[in-house]
């Protein structure tokens, strides 16, 4: 048999006392917690309902940062991150190199995966996100490149870029992309569209609070084309879309937004009413930057 004395009694009470607090105290911190979440969530339901945009985007109260040559491709080949202000610049940085550590970038036909490659990539998927608050795009986790187009299996054909929602993966031609970026108001970029599709799909499948708005407003524009035959008419017959925008819903808005970044003021004087439905889906006005 085991004796112990009264000292011993009372340490081991007092352990099991602060283990029992302790566990108390989490429980009602957990608790605490929830309510404060529901009280904000319900909160920010109503602010969206009256504004059509989320309570607030940016916190980031510890900033990543990017090395000094990774900052200076941003500075020699992103025109959007050049006409930030000093402020939305570091947090563009920040968000660029979060995106580069969650993705996995894979490399084909002997194409070498440089800090160029994934700092372009990246910074498109983040001027497209910049307006969310979550900005990660969950719908992607691999990105892979080719030199150029490439023969896809899939459908038995050549291809410039693709999303694959069902393996998460983005695939680009460097070629094409960078042609994309060379003339920068030709409403043609592939990694605009393709990140539109995934950006899309991703939308579609989370439930954040970007994601809510982007959804519903989409269909907000889908029931305007709907409903208004000459909207729809001008647009199908305007320039600043091409055909292919008609193929389905998907494309449509993958080719919207390429208009919508490449060719703002001209997309907002002629399409006052779909550019607005378009600036509250990205939170964020490419015609002011």
């Amino acid at each position: 048999m085991l004796l112990l004395n009264p000292n011993q009694d009372y340490l081991i009470g007092t352990i099991i006392l602060i283990i029992l607090v302790g566990f108390l105290l989490v429980i009602i911190l957990i608790w605490m917690r929830q309510i404060v979440s529901s009280v904000f969530d319900g909160f920010e339901i109503g602010y969206v309902f009256l504004t059509r945009r989320p309570l607030y985007v940016y916190f980031h109260p510890f900033l990543n940062k990017l090395k000094p040559n990774q900052e200076n491709i941003l500075k020699e080949q992103f025109t959007f991150y050049n006409r930030l202000s000093k402020r939305h610049k570091a947090y563009f940085r920040h968000r660029v190199a979060i995106f580069i550590e969650n993705k996995q970038f894979i490399g084909k036909e002997d194409f070498i995966i440089t800090e160029e490659v994934k700092i372009l990539i990246s910074a498109t998927a983040t001027m497209l996100t910049f307006g969310f608050r979550d900005f990660t795009i969950k719908s992607i986790k691999n990105i892979i490149v080719y030199p150029s187009q490439y023969y896809s299996t899939i459908n038995d054909n050549y291809h410039k870029g693709e999303f694959n929602v069902n393996l998460k993966t983005l695939v680009l031609s460097w070629d094409n992309f960078k042609e994309g970026f060379r003339i920068e108001d030709d409403k043609l970029n592939l990694a605009i569209h393709e990140f539109a599709h995934a950006i899309h799909f991703n939308s579609i499948y989370q439930n954040d609070i970007n994601s809510v708005i982007f959804i519903d407003t989409f269909n907000e524009l889908r029931e305007l084309l709907t409903i208004n035959d000459n909207l729809k008419s001008k647009l199908v017959n305007s320039e600043s879309l091409r055909n292919y925008a008609f193929t389905n819903d998907f494309e449509l808005l993958a080719v919207i937004l390429e208009t919508f970044i490449e060719s703002p003021k001209e997309f907002k004087n002629e399409f006052p009413e779909i550019y607005s439905l378009v600036k509250q889906m990205l939170n964020f006005n490419f015609s002011g930057y």
